[in-house]
């Protein structure tokens, strides 16, 4: 609790600062400079430094002066990066009550409110302010679309997101993997509602955003399975395993199904040895091993898969060894080895998969998008985090 004397001092330091800033934003407005004043870094520093009351009676304190526009601005937005959105709300509801504000002072501060509001997961409010700063002309106008692909994705508006997507594509082809990662998202509707059509479309588009986007593929060869139309499947599948060696364990089971509608069993073992030729990867290992066990044997499917983990030893490898030879009764007795494989697969059990190459995410499964940063296909398979499916 603050004593009369420290609460005093702090707001007469505030009062003071808040009239030499006022000076300052005099001098500026006579000079017509148009650049942040040197002041800004000072007020977040001030502001760091506070705790407690000491903060809330300085926040109060400058929330009540007529303080100018850029010492606000910082300020709302210091202050919602330290989790006070309410107040980053009320600075700036306060600024854009003020008469006399320029055209492009009014288009930040409507900015940060749409960011305030973001942050406080008022997504409609954002979005209703972010729609009028999107329609202007004017430097905020690429923000705005920006934020407004944020909020889509957020509500998970896949056709909303691809629309304002195509408008920042115009002046930004860095976001067309982003695009093609969503119609993706809408292949998947599609194909959920048995639209094969509508799924086929969504691809297609996709194509034309990111052709190298290897989800395509993917998600293609499920619409072409949907359709039994196996070979389709399988040359999609294989055009996805060369452009992205991590999709082989998505992949596998794929054309496994797609070499069971077609009975193109052998096609399937090239497939295997393709993927094989890239890495280790436990799915392949897995298929081919009963690929080999159905035409040679267990024993050579054992020593098959010895012989493939032994190139790239993991945790999830030696699982899948020890089922094998469990399943052979060697070298253990069949209690010791059970207790071995259920220790082992605690193991990788707690051990995650997948890490987000852009901000270190880490998780159990594939995720395509990010769920803390929202980058889109970050998402990578940890080397020797392989997991046993």
């Amino acid at each position: 609790m603050l004593n009369d004397l420290t609460l005093y001092l702090l707001l007469v330091a505030a009062l003071a600062i808040g009239f030499l800033l006022g000076r300052r934003e005099s001098v500026r407005r006579r000079n017509g400079s148009g650049h942040q004043d040197r002041y800004v870094p000072s007020l977040q520093q001030l502001v760091s430094e506070q705790r407690g009351l000491e903060m809330e009676a300085y926040v109060e304190t400058v929330i009540s002066q007529d303080d100018p526009v850029e010492t606000r601005l910082a300020l709302g937005a210091l202050v919602r990066r330290k989790g006070e959105v309410d107040k980053a709300i009320r600075i700036h509801q306060g600024l854009l009550a003020r008469t006399g504000l320029e055209a492009a002072q009014r288009s930040r501060i409507e900015l940060e409110l749409a960011r305030d509001y973001m942050a406080a997961g008022l997504l409609g409010r954002a979005e209703n302010l972010l729609l009028e700063l999107a329609a202007r002309d004017g430097e905020a106008r690429g923000t705005a679309e920006r934020a407004l692909l944020e909020i889509y994705e957020r509500e998970r508006e896949w056709q909303q997101a691809v629309d304002v997507g195509r408008r920042i594509a115009r002046y930004d082809r860095g976001v067309n993997a982003r695009l093609a990662h969503l119609q993706c998202e809408l292949a998947e509707a599609a194909l959920a509602d048995g639209d094969l059509r509508r799924a086929r479309q969504a691809l297609s588009q996709g194509q034309d955003f990111d052709a190298g986007c290897a989800r395509l593929g993917l998600i293609g060869a499920r619409v072409e399975l949907a359709a039994n139309r196996p070979g389709d499947a399988a040359r999609l599948l294989v055009r996805a395993a060369e452009q992205d060696p991590d999709c082989i364990p998505l992949a596998v089971p794929l054309y496994r199904c797609a070499a069971g509608i077609s009975g193109d069993h052998e096609g399937f073992e090239r497939f295997l040895a393709g993927c094989l030729a890239r890495g280790v990867y436990l799915e392949a290992v897995q298929a081919m091993a009963g690929c080999i066990e159905r035409d040679r044997g267990r024993e050579a499917a054992t020593d098959f898969v010895m012989s493939q983990l032994l190139r790239s030893p993991t945790l999830g490898g030696f699982v899948m060894l020890l089922d094998h030879l469990d399943r052979d009764g060697r070298p253990l007795a069949a209690d010791q080895l059970g207790q071995v494989r259920r220790y082992s697969e605690a193991l990788l059990a707690r051990q995650t998969a997948y890490r987000c190459r852009n901000c270190g995410f880490s998780s159990h499964s594939l995720m395509w998008q990010c769920p803390s940063c929202h980058d889109w296909g970050s998402c990578r398979p940890i080397p020797g985090a392989d997991e046993v499916r």
